[in-house]
């Protein structure tokens, strides 16, 4: 179960919107003072390329570590953070969560783009509706097509969870089960 949270907190680093793939994002002001920059153009992805976390993954250590002291300090710390957490993880865990990336790179944009305002909608809900969402769609996806297909349409379901986080829960499901 700890291994699923983990997993859920690396694949929401990796696939949140923000400049510096989300790292740091809470200690960063507001879009609009942020001006146009998004996460095509942030320094970190201009610097790495298209896909950071790999990148950083294939630096080897002296290479990292001199590519991260040329960060502010917060945000080597948060980026530290999360990529200690990915390399603690057991190794079928993060082929898991490769194979599941690997998927959402071949995801056309704005399908890319759905799944991450899931992501960070899920990341503005109250914790205990987090857990409720968490919950649900580890159920939704153990079931077949047909079986999420009534479970979703159900009237429970309906009056369970609010329009929007029904939206949350399609947009991070789209890219199927989690195996």
């Amino acid at each position: 179960m700890r291994v699923v949270s983990w997993a859920a907190a690396v694949l929401a680093v990796v696939l949140l919107p923000a400049p510096s793939l989300a790292w740091g994002r809470h200690n960063q002001p507001p879009p609009a003072e942020r001006g146009p920059r998004g996460p095509r153009n942030s320094p970190l992805r201009q610097q790495l390329g298209p896909a950071p976390l790999e990148q950083l993954r294939r630096m080897s250590p002296e290479e990292r570590q001199r590519f991260l002291n040329s960060l502010p300090q917060r945000q080597r710390a948060n980026i530290e953070r999360r990529l200690n957490n990915y390399e603690n993880l057991p190794p079928k865990e993060q082929q898991r969560l490769q194979r599941t990336y690997d998927r959402f790179r071949q995801l056309p944009p704005e399908q890319q783009n759905a799944i991450r305002q899931g992501f960070h909608g899920f990341a503005q809900l109250p914790p205990d509706r987090r857990q409720a969402l968490r919950e649900e769609m580890r159920n939704l996806r153990s079931m077949t097509p047909a079986d999420r297909r009534k479970r979703i349409s159900s009237r429970e379901f309906q009056n369970q969870y609010t329009p929007e986080e029904r939206q949350i829960m399609n947009q991070m499901t789209q890219l199927g089960p989690n195996r």
